[in-house]
């Protein structure tokens, strides 16, 4: 087995036949086939099946693909570093934070000139942030937590090994379009969310919807009206917001992003500094130079 076969049958899958393959490699279509078919018959798997209008790689395949992905990326990285020109990586998972987002493009802008510097960046749940830094799939895990639900998390990432180092406090909000009732209000308190209709992201020990209520006799507010939605689509989320009567409890970190849209953020009283927001990172492990550099430029409160 060589990088080329690999190489050849990454590009097909991608491309879908061996005809657009060999335009992208810049051969012929009968050598692309045939050196994808002498991995198969290495492997004594069959990767792609054949049809008039390209290919469809198999369940075998896929899994292939996914392994040969890495060894290309991995490839790549040791010419890198065999031509003196080691790229630093650093891989991060957050929750979704349009102002995270903001600041680490800005960090890149900062340290490209003196760095050769590459952000591996993954965007998802608190539960699945914890998984990714726990099976080091990320250096970094970015995380904002309700201080109601701050032990319990504490509880969850110490038995994985992890710890949690705050960077700052962030008050809770409500989130609505000018469809929703209470667009108008300057602010609102918990009992005033019991009747509304809310879509959230889907979080399910660590929502921010939690800390409102009496969390230890498990009680979440009931109202008459009540209707709470899930999803993991950024942009179904805000568009619900924006062009319905639905509203979101979030943090500040997506404040901006929304303000762009339309929609308002209306505090929540007695919410004040409810929110941490900060990362977690391998207990027992060094951490990078790299992820030193982001943590000392994100370690000044003032940013968010």
């Amino acid at each position: 087995m060589d990088v080329k076969q690999l190489q050849y049958f990454v590009v097909s899958v991608d491309m879908g036949s061996f005809h657009s393959a060999a335009e992208a490699l810049i051969t012929t279509q009968p050598n692309v086939s045939k050196i994808v078919k002498s991995l198969e018959d290495e492997l004594n798997m069959t990767l792609l099946n054949r049809t008039r209008s390209g290919v469809i790689i198999t369940p075998q395949g896929e899994r292939i693909y996914a392994y040969a992905i890495e060894v290309l990326k991995n490839i790549n990285m040791i010419n890198e570093f065999k031509k003196g020109q080691e790229i630093e990586t650093l891989s991060i998972s957050s929750v979704p934070s349009n102002t995270l987002s903001f600041y680490l493009s800005q960090f890149y802008n900062v340290n490209k000139q003196e760095k050769d510097m590459q952000l591996d960046f993954f965007e998802t749940n608190v539960q699945n942030v914890i998984r990714r830094v726990h099976a080091r799939k990320s250096e970094l895990g970015f995380v904002y937590i309700s201080k109601r639900s701050m032990s319990a998390f504490r509880q969850r990432i110490k038995s994985k090994g992890l710890e949690y180092h705050e960077l700052t406090k962030a008050p809770l909000y409500l989130f609505v379009g000018k469809n929703n009732p209470l667009y108008r209000k300057k602010s609102v308190n918990e009992t005033t969310l019991k009747d509304i209709k809310l879509i959230q992201y889907h979080e399910k020990q660590f929502s921010l919807y939690n800390h409102l209520g009496h969390i230890k006799e498990d009680v979440i507010y009931n109202g008459e009206n009540m209707s709470i939605s899930y999803t993991n689509s950024d942009s179904f989320l805000t568009q619900l917001i924006k062009n319905t009567e639905y509203g979101c409890i979030g943090s500040s970190f997506v404040k901006n992003q929304y303000h762009e849209l339309g929609i308002k953020a209306i505090p929540i009283t007695s919410c004040e500094k409810s929110i941490s927001f900060g990362y977690i990172r391998r207990k027992k492990d060094e951490i990078s130079d790299l992820a030193k550099s982001l943590i000392l430029y994100f370690d000044d409160i003032n940013r968010f």
